[in-house]
């Protein structure tokens, strides 16, 4: 039997610290950052707790309606006094579970508890991988809080109102349940398992993620028996992919029985073999009225925003008809598999070039606002919300992102250089078990890092963000190995686990 210390108020009060330096960037920038999806993410549960309770519970965020404002007048004029809501059509793509936690932080005032939460998990999951590779001094951990908190895009993520920093927090806790599922105290398997499953019903992109991570980590247990054993790291993705169907069917059937018909759900896909040239040649080619598609070809060829949200000639979504929208939605995947079959060579590299590319992609820019983007947030949220909006750094277009680029990517590279250092160390005899952990930790991490850009790259479009929500899990798993590798610590480190409970790695995997 393993004793653990039930409570140590040292590391208790050193991860709320790390939580809270975490959130510098929205302290920086004036309040959180917000994405124009941030707003259904809000006005969801908000509408919801409308419907089921009554519209005198209803906030300022469906109370307020932005096609009763001028454009040209938005920051002045008053929000309109009935509640806002298209009952016809309800997207999906934009959790409601998710939308808790956004609606949560906007009850309690300016988004601050959601940013904290976030801050928390990053910081939590931090101590939790250190710990388990028995890496327990304070300094070590201040010291990783730091790199991550300074030298990644974490802060960022952390303050935007976005499902984004979910995706690297599951990437990084799923690589710990297999790297080092037996130094686990079962606090930690809770604290993990919770955020897979709510990463997984955080965002549709999330669960495809985790079932290639299951995959490897499955994979590499049956090829290497003498590797960490993966059945609580399969079990909790297992978890996580059928709790985020199972919300999503819960939700679906939720908005049937209130709004009369299910969600609509924007036609990736199609938009993504349309923008590839496959799902354009097939249209002009060989739809001959299959599907509804084939009624837009003299639109094409156009990218994937365009197809989904530009207005006019210059979209198709976005502009259809209520009916049309429908039809698009569902039959993306039957088009998209109708294209693949005619053309299977040349979407193979398609996809395969898209994913290389979001694989070398990243970018800061979400964080200052484009006008356009500036505009349509203030005209979209409430006046309190607007005004907070208008002062932020990010609405002046003032956060130096190159500077920050060129940090991460400098940090990357270095990680990426010392983390193959610190992996040969830990491969030579004698190297710790811990070590040896920490290097299946970092292969985990890079699966998921390099997953996340398939997911993304192959079924939506080429985007920054979508890499850099997870990047900064490279360098953390990069300085857990070089710390788990690091010279004469042996020694120390035994003494360091009878100190605190944990169990030696050999007997824990044995």
């Amino acid at each position: 039997m393993v004793s653990f210390p039930v409570f140590d108020w040292r590391r208790s009060v050193a991860v709320i610290l790390g939580a809270l330096a975490l959130c510098w960037a929205a302290a920086v920038n004036g309040g959180p950052f917000l994405h124009p999806d941030s707003i259904g993410y809000v006005r969801g549960p908000d509408v919801a707790v409308m419907k089921l309770a009554g519209e005198r519970y209803a906030t300022a965020w469906a109370r307020f309606d932005s096609g009763s404002v001028d454009q040209r007048h938005a920051a002045s004029a008053p929000a309109a006094r009935t509640a806002s809501y298209n009952d016809n059509e309800v997207l999906a793509g934009r959790s409601i579970y998710y939308g808790v936690l956004a609606y949560l932080g906007a009850l309690t005032g300016g988004f601050w508890l959601t940013v904290f939460v976030q801050g928390l998990a990053v910081a939590w999951l931090t101590e939790i991988i250190l710990r388990a590779l028995s890496i327990t001094s304070l300094a070590a951990y201040a010291g990783v809080m730091a790199v991550v908190a300074v030298a990644t895009p974490a802060p960022f993520f952390v303050a935007f109102l976005m499902p984004d920093i979910w995706a690297g927090a599951a990437i990084g806790a799923v690589a710990t349940l297999f790297a080092a599922s037996g130094r686990l105290r079962p606090l930690d398997i809770a604290a993990l398992g919770a955020m897979t499953v709510f990463a997984a019903l955080a965002h549709n992109s999330i669960p495809p993620v985790l079932i290639l991570m299951a995959a490897a980590g499955g994979g590499w247990a049956l090829l290497r028996r003498g590797a960490a054993k993966p059945g609580l790291g399969l079990a909790v993705c297992a978890l996580a992919v059928i709790g985020a169907l199972a919300g999503n069917l819960a939700f679906a059937q939720m908005v049937k029985h209130t709004a009369g018909q299910p969600p609509l759900m924007p036609p990736f896909l199609s938009a993504r073999v349309i923008a590839d040239g496959t799902g354009t040649r097939f249209v002009r080619e060989r739809c001959a009225g299959a599907f509804v598609v084939c009624r837009y070809g003299d639109h094409f060829p156009m990218s994937v925003d365009d197809f989904l949200w530009a207005s006019g000639k210059d979209g198709v979504f976005e502009t259809a008809s209520s009916a049309d929208r429908r039809a698009l939605g569902a039959e993306q995947t039957r088009f998209a598999l109708a294209v693949v079959r005619a053309y299977p060579l040349e979407q193979a590299l398609a996809s395969a070039r898209n994913v290389a590319a979001q694989a070398l992609v990243t970018d800061l820019s979400d964080f200052n606002y484009k006008p356009s983007v500036a505009a349509s947030l203030t005209a979209r949220t409430p006046p309190a919300v607007a005004r907070v909006l208008r002062g932020s750094l990010a609405y002046r277009q003032g956060w130096p992102l190159g500077a920050f680029w060129a940090l991460q990517s400098v940090l990357v590279l270095v990680s990426a250089g010392a983390a193959m250092g610190a992996g040969l160390y830990a491969g030579r005899a004698g190297a710790s078990p811990a070590a040896a952990s920490a290097v299946l930790l970092v292969g985990m991490v890079v699966v998921g890092v390099l997953a996340n850009a398939a997911v993304c790259g192959a079924l939506s479009t080429l985007y920054g963000r979508y890499e850099a929500r997870v990047i900064w899990t490279l360098p953390l798993a990069a300085g857990a190995l070089i710390l788990a590798a690091w010279p004469r610590r042996a020694g120390a480190s035994w003494r360091a686990e009878r100190a605190v409970g944990v169990r030696p790695m050999a007997a824990a995997e044995s």
